[in-house]
């Protein structure tokens, strides 16, 4: 895992306590192969999510411009039953990171 989305994820869990964490989106150079930005998606249990947003964004000190998505496990959970969501094609594409152990 490049050094870039690891220091996101560490991040990320050091400020709230996700069920599970996806990099749906990553954007490299062509001829150097550097990530350019990258696209998080977070499914967590309830929370004030413009406050979290807000905190994750000011917080994190990232080397590259990020974007994350938050999900509570409710809304993941009806937005992946329906095929023709954004949540869906996150689930179906992306790559979990992180994934809260039972």
């Amino acid at each position: 895992m490049d050094r870039e989305i690891e220091a996101i994820l560490e991040g990320i869990l050091t400020h709230c306590a996700p069920k599970s964490v996806i990099l749906y989106g990553e954007k490299r150079s062509l001829s150097s192969g550097c990530i350019k930005a990258l696209d998080f998606c977070v499914i967590l249990p309830e929370v004030d999510k413009p406050a979290l947003l807000h905190e994750l964004y000011l917080s994190i000190d990232a080397e590259v411009p990020f974007n994350v998505l938050l999900y509570t496990c409710e809304e993941w959970e009806e937005l992946t039953r329906d095929f023709s969501s954004y949540a869906s094609a996150i689930c179906k594409k992306g790559t979990v990171l992180y994934e809260q152990k039972p």
